[in-house]
Order: C-alpha cells, then sequence, then structure tokens
C-alpha cells in the first residue's frame, strides 16, 4: 500500500567518498534508533547545493531542498515528507540532528567511509532458480487494448508447454509504478508467482500498470476504477487466446490488487475465481488509520504519538470523503493540517505535502471505499491470504471483515499465514525495512497454498 511503501527509502539508501571538517559537499552515513542506516550524498551546484539518496538498485531520489548556513545543514524531499536540520560538531567532525518523518528521530551523519560505497548485494534464490532451470512453459511478450481507458498494456503470457486449452490468471499488482514482476526493492513477486503457477499446468498474464514500463496511460491521474478498468481489459484479453480456456480465467491481485480483483470479478461475471493476497477487505480511512499506527510501531514511535497521530489522521480523512469536490476537500485538508502543525502532531514538512496528496483523487477514493460490499456480493471461490506480520494490511483486522463479508459464500477460503509480511515473506517483525534484506521473494508455504488452489478450483493436473 501506498503510504508504507514510501518507508523504504530509510533503510535503502546508498552512497560515495568522505567529506571533511564541515563542508557539507561529500557523502554521509548515520544509524536511526530503529537500526536504519541512513545516507546521503551532497554536492555543490551553481547555486547553493544539491544531493540525492541512491537505493542499492541504483535509483537516486533527488532532494527538492538543501540548504547549509551558519553550521546548520538541511535537506528535503516533499514527496516522501522527508526532512533533515543538523548542527555540525567541530569534535565530533558529525552533523548532528534530527531526521523527520511522521516523527522525530534522533540522527548524526558522519563521513562515509571506504565500505560503505560498496553497495549492498542481496541475494534472490528464487529468482536465480528460475534464471537458471528449464521452464517447461513458454513466454511471450504481448499488447492489449483498453478502449475504455483509451489507453494499451504491455505484458508477458507465459503458458505451460503442452496441449492446451489451460486454466489462466490474470496477475494485478498493488499500489504504486509497477511492472509486470511487480518488482519491490528487488523482489519480482510475480516472477516467482507466475512461474509456480505455470509449473502447476496454470497460464498466467502480468501487466505493466497504465503509464509504466511498455503500457500507455497516465498513471498519476488513475484511480482504483481506472486500474480495474485496466484489469479487465486483461481479462477480455487473455479469453480470446487459442491456448486458454475462456472458462476457467481467474484473477489474483496484491495489495491494492486485492482490491481490484473482486471489484472485477463482481461486475465480470465470467470470471472463474479470485486470490487476494494482502486485499483490504476494510474501508480505505480506516486501513490508512491502522497501517500508518503499525507501521510508525515498528520504526519505535512512541505510543502517545501513535494515539495522537491515529485521531489526527482519521479526522482529516472524514473531512476530505465528506467534502463535495476535490477543491474543497484540499481545502479542508489545508486547515486542519495546519491545526496539526500547531499542535505539534505533525512537522512542518510533512504539512508542505499532506493536504496535496490526501486530496488527490485515487486517495479521495481508496478512503471512501469499502470492500465489504463488493466481497459480500460474490459467488465464485475466492482465496483471501495474508501475513500474521502485515503491518500494511494488518491481518488480525483485515481477515476478520473479509470472513464476516465472505460468510454467505461456501466456496470462501481465509487464510492467516503465520509469520509472514505484507510480502508473503518469512519475516520476523513484518516491518517494511526487512523487505529488501529477507532474500525469499515469496514464502513456500504461500506459494504452494495458491497453487494449490487455483489448482484445485480448475482441477488441473501439472503432467497435463
Amino acid at each position: 500500500m501506498r503510504k508504507p511503501a514510501i518507508l523504504f527509502v530509510l533503510s535503502m539508501l546508498v552512497v560515495a567518498p568522505p567529506a571533511f571538517a564541515q563542508e557539507v559537499a561529500g557523502d554521509w552515513t548515520g544509524q536511526l534508533n530503529t537500526g536504519f542506516t541512513v545516507r546521503v550524498h551532497l554536492e555543490k551546484a551553481a547555486t547553493g547545493y544539491r544531493g540525492h539518496l541512491t537505493n542499492p538498485s541504483g535509483n537516486e531520489t533527488e532532494f527538492d531542498q538543501v540548504t547549509f548556513a551558519d553550521k546548520h545543514l538541511h535537506f528535503a524531499v516533499n514527496k516522501l515528507n522527508l526532512s533533515y536540520d543538523g548542527v555540525w560538531d567541530e569534535k565530533q567532525q558529525a552533523w548532528n540532528g534530527n531526521l523527520t518523518f511522521q516523527q522525530v528521530y534522533p540522527l548524526t551523519l558522519k563521513p562515509a567511509a571506504a565500505a560503505d560505497l560498496a553497495p549492498v548485494q542481496h541475494k534472490r534464490p528464487q529468482e536465480a532458480a528460475i534464471a537458471a532451470q528449464p521452464r517447461p512453459y513458454r513466454e511471450q511478450d504481448i499488447r492489449f487494448d483498453n478502449p475504455t481507458g483509451h489507453n494499451q498494456l504491455a505484458g508477458t503470457l507465459s503458458v505451460p508447454n503442452g496441449k492446451g486449452p489451460f486454466p489462466a490468471v490474470v496477475l494485478i499488482s498493488g499500489t504504486g509504478h509497477n511492472t509486470r514482476d511487480e518488482d519491490v526493492w528487488g523482489h519480482k513477486i510475480f516472477l516467482v508467482l507466475a512461474d509456480a503457477l505455470n509449473r502447476k499446468g496454470i497460464a498466467v498474464l502480468r501487466y505493466d500498470k497504465r503509464g509504466v514500463g511498455g503500457s500507455t496511460g497516465d498513471y498519476d491521474a488513475a484511480t482504483t476504477v481506472d486500474f480495474t478498468s485496466d484489469a479487465g481489459a486483461a481479462v477480455t484479453w487473455i479469453k480470446t487466446q487459442r491456448e486458454i480456456d475462456p472458462h476457467q480465467v481467474g484473477v489474483l491481485g496484491h495489495s491494492e490488487g486485492g482490491i481490484i480483483a473482486p471489484a472485477l470479478a463482481a461486475e465480470d461475471k465470467s470470471v472463474a475465481f479470485v486470490v487476494m493476497i494482502a486485499g483490504p477487505a476494510i474501508r480505505g480511512d480506516k486501513l490508512f488509520v491502522l497501517q500508518s499506527a503499525m507501521t510508525a510501531k515498528t520504526y519505535g514511535a512512541p505510543d502517545d504519538y501513535i494515539a495522537k497521530r491515529k485521531l489526527f489522521d482519521q479526522e482529516l480523512y472524514d473531512a476530505i470523503i465528506a467534502a463535495p469536490s476535490d477543491a474543497i476537500a484540499l481545502d479542508r485538508a489545508r486547515v486542519i493540517v495546519a491545526k496539526g502543525v500547531a499542535d505539534k502532531i505533525i512537522d512542518a514538512n510533512e504539512a508542505a505535502t499532506l493536504p496535496q496528496e490526501d486530496a488527490r483523487p485515487w486517495e479521495r477514493y481508496f478512503l471512501a471505499y469499502d470492500p465489504a460490499p463488493t466481497l459480500a456480493s460474490l459467488k465464485v471461490p475466492v482465496l483471501a491470504l495474508n501475513g500474521s506480520l502485515d503491518v500494511q494490511v494488518p491481518a488480525r483486522e483485515d481477515l476478520a471483515a473479509a470472513r464476516e463479508a465472505l460468510k454467505s459464500n461456501p466456496k470462501a477460503t481465509v487464510i492467516e499465514l503465520p509469520g509472514t509480511n505484507h510480502l508473503l515473506q518469512d519475516a520476523k517483525t513484518g516491518s517494511p525495512n526487512e523487505y529488501n534484506s529477507i532474500e525469499e521473494t515469496m514464502s513456500p508455504a504461500a506459494l504452494k497454498i495458491i497453487c494449490d488452489w487455483v489448482s484445485m478450483q480448475t482441477r488441473v493436473q501439472a503432467d497435463r
């Protein structure tokens, strides 16, 4: 989901060579009390300074502001609501200050050592195994149109070897500019999932989201409704393929995709089954309040701050949902955010972008959308699977809502997978800062549950 995805930045930064004395240009590193290592590159520009964060994949996030005057250093990334303010300590030869991200974290930045220069190489054994082994399926790059959205989607169709027609699954990714592999910090989740399904005799279509990779369209202007339209176009297209059984096409969605999948099945009665991986079953505003609180908890935020922030978030979301237009929602959000700054619940840097972020069309739709009635309307088989350590779509509250919504559907299965996070990795805490360091892309137990369940719905034999 959206907000905690922002938190990944704090655990995924890399650097270059050290600076000296109080000159700000150079590369700096420090550690938060949560265990995150923060690494920063700063350099002189034509006027002032500029800088960036760089993750282990080589992706850079530029600072929107860098200022340095009278031994004071400030930098900020507006879209992340992240900022740093520090003062040069001559004795320590370091910047002593605070990193602000939802709360204030003490942070000392010291010159980066040579060991900090080497990017961290994380193993991805499941993906390496796929690359090394013979594949009992064939893949082809495809394109299909979405007449409703006036855009075209690019993707990959993978079909098992042998005689068809085959049952099929359309994979629908979560929030973010996701490619067909749903690459989350080096984990190609949908590549691993597609491979597992293909080996069970099930064809898979996965695609780049609109405006991403090879797909056309405007991602930033889209809402969940638009992404549902794209998924519908994928289902329509795959049913026309000669090697696919059009009566056995299901949908699998992860995170926001877990909202889209049941919504599509409710619209298109030809959809044979639905799989929800960490798919929300509670209204968006309630989910975001829970999500923010649980994520903040894993990052060491104090309980009194979390309690105040939950009340603030709910007040903000209530105002945005009730507003009759985007413009009025923005005005109301600005008033509430200004009060939040005055009450010292949020930082001024976060306040600079929070109203615009929360009043945009995607957010307004998501906050107000309640997936439960749609789930309750489904008659097809449904698998809802959440990790017990998920802090982005908390399993206890989410699966309780799913069970209630699906209680009249005898074909529904709701499972909480112990010890796994939002990506269904075997994890320790569920915190987003673990995603990158965990070598496993998806728990083998989760893959088995999903593949066995889909096979049961379609009565597929892998050696067909």
